[in-house]
């Protein structure tokens, strides 16, 4: 017998994958260098004042400019113990220490 998947069968997996994926992520990276780490990633975790340079690293965070959206250009701080959710290609700090959460089969690279 087929089973049919509704759309709220469907919302419901994936609100269950995103909490277990919070919960319990694949892959955890202590960052605390200032080398670029390709994930992608989509919680980080201050462990101690961080400053993330957007100009080396693809964080998926917009910000209005007179009106406009653009990528943010100002580095992001994150102040420690401070949670923030995206969806990060890349994280690349100019300073502090940081945790950055992925989901389960992605292989986290650094640069050399």
């Amino acid at each position: 017998m087929s089973t049919i998947r509704t759309e709220q069968d469907k919302w419901h997996s994936d609100t269950a994958d995103g909490v277990n994926n919070s919960l319990t992520p694949g892959t955890t990276v202590h960052i605390n260098d200032q080398k670029k780490h390709t994930g992608p990633f989509f919680a980080i975790t201050a462990l101690a004042d961080a400053v993330v340079d957007v100009s080396e690293c693809e964080i998926g965070i917009v910000e209005g400019n007179g009106g406009a959206i653009q990528a943010i250009a100002t580095d992001l701080t994150i102040p420690k113990g401070i949670t923030i959710y995206g969806n990060f290609t890349s994280i690349e700090l100019d300073s502090g220490t940081v945790i950055a959460y992925a989901k389960q089969g992605v292989t986290v690279t650094t640069e050399a």
